[in-house]
């Protein structure tokens, strides 16, 4: 079986990038859905669904990249699988919801929304497969390494 192990933090890296603009495309929604329809109303709870889950998502990937580094008395393995298979499963509801809520795909031109919109439901099938990819990932080792210690290549500060 060949060495994924190496990959994590790039796709820790990526995901992070990615949900950094999936909160800016979703926010700009939700201030526009504002603007549209004066003070007093609000954006629709799969914007503010997406907004959390980057949010979350950034969280998440905080703990699994920091604190097995410098953290290691705090960081639980059965834990980093909990968290990622969450996360997993809030990325593949809310890009479903959210797909479901834009529609599409639409012939956007020059309107700012639409192609916001439009790229928040892309960015939200990335994050769930890069999520996809870590959770299999530890659950992989996590079944590998049940009933021995195994050694894990740990990745070293500053390397």
């Amino acid at each position: 079986m060949p060495n994924f192990y190496g990959f994590v933090p790039i796709v820790h890296i990526v995901a992070a990038i990615f949900a950094i603009i999936e909160l800016g495309l979703t926010a700009y929604m939700s201030s526009r859905f504002h603007g549209w329809h004066g003070w007093g109303s609000y954006s629709p709870s799969r914007v503010n669904f997406m907004i959390f889950n980057s949010v979350w998502s950034l969280l998440v990937l905080t703990y699994l990249g920091l604190t097995p580094l410098y953290l290691t008395s705090v960081f639980h393995r059965l834990a980093a699988l909990a968290l990622n298979a969450i996360t997993t499963i809030f990325w593949f509801a809310g890009a479903i919801a959210l797909a479901v809520y834009v529609g599409g795909p639409w012939d956007c031109g020059a309107d700012s929304y639409c192609g916001s919109a439009e790229a928040a439901v892309a960015f939200g099938f990335f994050l769930w497969a890069l999520f996809s990819f870590l959770t299999i990932l530890d659950g992989l080792d996590s079944l590998r390494s049940r009933g021995n210690a195994v050694n894990k290549p740990q990745a070293q500060p500053g390397a």
